[in-house]
């Protein structure tokens, strides 16, 4: 059985177990969805519980990237200067996850609005896609942990991630977080 929640935009959020989805993650210029451009895109496609393909690009901003985030994702400038630019990269990611369910964390308030923004701004389609996000699905399971982060459900249920905060190393960790979030969820 089905279980959705109906979001006002007719986007739902999924609240049952998936084993078809597409895992999504960007990293940005700031944690602010009005003010951030996009410096990385990745996406893991999902089938059957398992990774079927996987898309990943660097984005040259159009500002510079500030030694913070440097510092957290490991992205410089000089790794980017080379890169498409939104606008050129944003119509390939959009392909590649087609249709699926995106599966992300925190995926409902960052990563699905970011996106959202940036098709308005270059007159893509509307992104609707049905989103099941780990971070609320986590806050539903009994687990023993200080807080719901990724790095920290990843560690604690001995996930591989290496290279957190960079957009493909997350959505591979993610995908494999949720295999395991679901055998604690609490419906």
């Amino acid at each position: 059985m089905s279980i959705y929640i109906k979001n006002t935009n007719t986007r739902k959020s999924i609240k049952e177990d998936i084993s078809d989805y597409t895992v999504i993650d960007l990293e940005t210029t700031d944690v602010n969805i009005y003010k951030c451009e996009i410096i990385e895109v990745s996406a893991v496609k999902v089938r059957d519980n398992e990774i079927t393909d996987k898309f990943s690009s660097l984005v040259k901003p159009v500002g510079i990237i500030s030694s913070l985030i440097t510092s957290i994702t490991g992205i410089t400038n000089d790794m980017v200067k080379n890169s498409p630019g939104i606008g050129d990269i944003l119509p390939d990611y959009l392909e590649f996850i087609g249709d699926d369910i995106i599966l992300g964390h925190n995926v409902a308030c960052f990563d699905r609005n970011i996106i959202k923004i940036y098709c308005e701004k270059l007159g893509l389609p509307p992104f609707m896609n049905d989103t099941l996000d780990t971070l609320t699905y986590a806050r539903k399971c009994n687990l023993d942990v200080p807080n719901r982060k990724l790095t920290t459900l990843t560690e604690y249920f001995g996930i591989c991630h290496n290279d957190a905060h960079r957009a493909l190393a997350d959505c591979i960790a993610n995908h494999y977080c949720y295999q395991e979030l679901k055998k604690h969820y609490v419906k």
